[in-house]
């Protein structure tokens, strides 16, 4: 309980209310958060047709007049659909989806199925549209452990209403597999030239010149343009991949993200995909020069799904979250916080009713009847053979005695530090070894910066000379933080934690002996500002250790 109650309490340390809630006393707060502690309620299914307080006009057609908010069961009769990479759809199945997005797009404004209105459901729940009844807070379904699993359901109930307006049940949402860097025509690592044909139901306008095919997707951008080479941009997407979803994300809160409770005000930390690769994706696809400076549509949490590309880009998403639980290591599960599995989350079905899905029925694929045509994950291996995954030659060649020197000139890290235009490089004891099964991670929480602006780092262990020019295909780089303001987000100065694993890093650093690691961190793209810490720790992570 103790525990417990301190994951809450932080919120109240610099809370700043959200709109249209009038005076509200750190005693009525106070008493909430103790409320939430001692029930620990998981999150409510949320009447998507009432609670809506979108800045955004996302709000779903009122009145509602389908049936009433019913529980989801998923149907055993249903045909189990191929999901499809977009580079490999034949003639006849570009068409088809061709057609289904049409006559979604043909649906009348009152109708919640509709294509304008699936955008706004998307609104409503990723930009702090939704209020539960006496919560200061929004719901919040980014930078935390909903993710993945409200993402799945939202993308399995567009592609039934989809399947629903062809009258096909076999029709199945393709995905865009951008993480394939295979470099044979046809290429998959760049926009599907289906989506980028002017007056298709699947084009949009609002896009990046520099995302248009043939280029090809770097997985480490902050949008606009890039001046690497196809071959950079290949070798550097397998190393984000490799980093960020393999020897970077071995347990569920490395994966999945931090725990988000009711009463919560949520956001406390992502996990390693959902910043990179899922979020540079978006900002790569978004137009830079749009009239919002949000990089719409894409890069903008409140219209990303008003794009076609959204659902074949999230449909990728899905995918790589079914790889990650088929990758070795004991950890690579689900959370089993019934907090987490007992979260509801309502939406619209393919006949325009509300319908009430647990988190713990999105969890597995063969129940929801859908499947992944296989393809190449060269990613797994760091791009390398299997077995030489750390094969890579280092770019800070220190022996021992250079090590050791490094360590003993390095401050350890204090709260008065900050990161901003030159890059921060501190020290951090590590933990003594425990019996525990478990992965070394490094935690900074506290973070303090600007939220009305992004704000972009990359990480290094034991690369004193890394900077935002170093290449992420250093065996040296850990990770990558990148904060994408909205709407909400703006609003509040939420107790954020930004976790990465050290354990697999270190061991291929060959630095497992020391008892210190050097970090550094360097802040890169169109909004340097001061950064700050509380804390930064080296931890086992113990999460899904049975």
């Amino acid at each position: 309980m103790r525990e417990v109650y301190a994951e809450r309490g932080f919120e109240m340390g610099g809370l700043v209310l959200a709109r249209n809630f009038g005076v509200v006393t750190w005693g009525s707060i106070l008493a909430m958060l103790i409320v939430n502690v001692v029930t620990a309620v998981p999150l409510p299914p949320p009447d998507v047709a009432e609670y809506c307080n979108s800045e955004e006009r996302c709000c779903m057609p009122r009145p509602y007049v389908g049936q009433p908010a019913h529980q989801f069961y998923p149907d055993p009769e249903l045909p189990i659909r191929i999901r499809r990479p977009v580079h490999l759809l034949t003639d006849a199945e570009v068409a088809r989806l061709e057609r289904a997005y049409q006559l979604q797009k043909d649906l009348p404004d009152s109708d919640p199925r509709s294509f304008t209105n699936q955008a706004k459901l998307h609104c409503l729940y990723c930009d702090s549209g939704i209020y539960y009844p006496d919560n200061p807070w929004p719901l919040e379904i980014h930078n935390g452990w909903f993710f993945f699993p409200w993402h799945r359901m939202f993308l399995y109930f567009h592609e039934r209403i989809l399947a629903k307006l062809l009258d096909d049940d076999t029709f199945a949402l393709p995905f865009w597999n951008w993480d394939n860097q295979t470099p044979e025509e046809p290429y998959a690592n760049v926009l599907p030239i289906s989506y980028a044909k002017s007056g298709s139901p699947l084009w949009n306008q609002q896009r990046n010149k520099c995302a248009e095919p043939p280029l090809i997707i770097d997985l480490n951008t902050i949008g606009g343009c890039t001046a690497k080479s196809p071959s950079v941009l290949r070798t550097e997407n397998d190393r984000i991949m490799y980093t960020q979803v393999v020897s970077g994300a071995m347990s569920p809160q490395l994966f999945y993200g931090m725990p988000y409770r009711y009463g919560d005000a949520g956001g406390h930390g992502p996990g390693t995909f959902e910043d990179n690769p899922h979020g540079t994706v978006h900002l790569w696809v978004g137009n830079p020069d749009s009239e919002s400076g949000m990089f719409d549509d894409m890069g903008n949490f409140g219209r990303a799904a008003r794009d076609p590309i959204f659902y074949a880009h999230h449909s990728n998403v899905d995918r790589i979250w079914t790889v990650w639980n088929t990758l070795p290591g004991e950890q690579r599960k689900a959370p089993v916080d019934p907090d987490f599995l007992d979260a509801r989350f309502t939406f619209f079905d393919e006949n325009g009713d509300l319908i009430i899905v647990n988190v713990s029925q999105t969890l597995d694929n063969e129940l929801l009847r859908f499947r992944y045509e296989q393809m190449p994950t060269g990613w797994v291996t760091n791009g390398q053979l299997p077995g030489e995954e750390n094969s890579v030659p280092l770019c800070y060649r220190g022996n021992p005695t250079k090590t050791r020197k490094l360590i003993a000139d390095t401050p350890y890290f204090k709260p008065s530090m900050v990161l901003h235009t030159v890059p921060l490089t501190f020290k951090v004891q590590r933990p003594r070894r425990r019996p525990e099964v478990g992965v070394e991670v490094l935690e900074l929480s506290g973070l303090s910066l600007i939220p009305a602006l992004q704000a972009h780092w990359e990480a290094f262990l034991f690369l004193p000379n890394g900077n935002n020019k170093t290449t992420v295909s250093c065996p040296e780089f850990i990770g990558t933080f990148n904060y994408v303001a909205h709407v909400g987000q703006a609003l509040f100065n939420r107790e954020r934690r930004w976790r990465v694993a050290l354990g697999p890093k270190i061991m291929a650093l060959g630095k497992e002996n020391y008892t210190d690691v050097v970090i550094t961190l360097a802040q890169f793209g169109p909004n340097i500002q001061p950064i700050t810490f509380e804390r930064a720790v080296v931890v086992f992570d113990t999460d899904g250790v049975e």
